[in-house]
């Protein structure tokens, strides 16, 4: 009987400095020790702040994590690729046949002239619910004591 292959999620966004970032903390956060999970862009800036400030008030801390542009040897590799925004949908590399393919079009927070601590706190918690129940329904949900 061969062993069954470790959840792995790929995570992007337009810039992999928000959501896609906050999606990955929030996987490794809940998440069973056994999955593997990352993040990228297709045009990657540096973490912003608020960012890291609307994750801190919840006790997770993505200020070590970095942004990345998209591998394609790990985009090859996942399980399920989550594509958080809709305009990587049109930019990203075609998802081959056996790659769950999930499509969460969540508005990007810092996408205003001045964004605000309201808007990504909105965005982190739809991202912690989705995340949540993508785990669920792999079974590697992993709920905190």
């Amino acid at each position: 009987m061969s062993k069954e292959r470790a959840l792995q999620v790929y995570f992007l966004c337009g810039q992999n400095r928000c959501r896609s970032q906050m999606a990955e903390a929030f996987a490794k956060h809940y998440g069973d020790p056994g999955i593997i999970v990352d993040s990228a862009g297709l045009d990657p800036s540096p973490l912003h702040f608020l960012t890291v400030e609307a994750m801190k008030e919840i006790g997770i801390d993505v200020s070590v994590q970095t942004s990345k542009r998209i591998d394609m040897k790990v985009f090859l590799s996942a399980t399920v690729i989550v594509k958080l925004c809709e305009d990587i949908q049109e930019k990203c590399p075609i998802v081959p046949f056996g790659i769950r393919n999930e499509q969460w079009n969540i508005q990007d927070p810092l996408a205003q002239e001045v964004p605000s601590i309201q808007d990504v706190r909105k965005a982190r918690d739809e991202i912690k619910h989705k995340v949540i129940h993508l785990l669920q329904q792999y079974q590697a949900y992993n709920s905190p004591t």
